[in-house]
């Protein structure tokens, strides 16, 4: 499984190189107070958090299933390393967002709970997306699931700010709740999405064990 994993790190290794200097870039632009590390830190965890999403067009291209279904290992064995991939992923995202939170929070630039309240809910969501994703493209092939990508991406920000627009949400009342009980939120979403993720490889391993190639 270790080399399964490792391929994908090698496959995608020139994309994580730009995007690992895309976060130093925007890293510095909020030091220098262009826009918040907040942003900085959401933008490229969901970026990253698109990433193994590619990594399915790479395997169709070199029709690397056929290859993969004859290995020792097992099928359940090669979707769990598609996901340990994911995992390993928003992990080092992770570390990198929080390492940002700490340095701007040191140098007194932004409030500590505020930001990492942000990347917790950031890094739940890319939980969230590629435990809905990875299903689908096992499914229905990377090509025909990217149209449930953009919905998943975009649908909740559209509904978001349309509900605002139109006055249908009151969240004035959520000034009131205690910052240590939305500090205690935020700690059980990744929780939630890891589950969430569980479910997910199951669902893929199902889906996986009986597709063709």
């Amino acid at each position: 499984m270790t080399g399964l994993v490792l391929k994908d790190f090698l496959m995608m290794r020139k994309t994580l190189k730009t995007y690992v200097l895309f976060f130093v870039l925007y890293f510095g632009m909020s030091i220098a107070g262009i826009f918040p590390i907040s942003v900085a830190t959401s933008m490229v965890t969901m970026i990253i958090a698109v990433l193994p999403i590619s990594t399915f067009s790479f395997d169709e291209m070199a029709k690397w299933d056929r290859y993969a279904v004859s290995l020792p290992l097992g099928r359940r064995e090669v979707v769990g390393a598609r996901y340990l991939f994911i995992l390993l992923l928003l992990l080092a995202s992770a570390a990198a967002g929080l390492l940002s939170v700490v340095l701007t929070s040191l140098m007194g630039k932004e409030e500590m709970a505020e930001m990492l309240a942000t990347l917790l809910v950031t890094i739940t969501y890319g939980l969230i997306l590629n435990g809905i994703m990875t299903p689908l493209v096992y499914k229905m092939g990377p090509e025909r699931a990217r149209t449930y990508l953009y919905i998943i991406v975009f649908a909740p920000m559209i509904l978001f700010f349309l509900a605002a627009r139109l006055e249908l949400m009151d969240l004035s009342g959520l000034k009131s709740v205690p910052e240590e009980v939305v500090m205690l939120i935020c700690y059980l979403l990744p929780v939630a999405g890891l589950a969430g993720l569980g479910l997910s490889y199951l669902a893929s391993c199902r889906i996986y064990e009986k597709k063709e190639f």
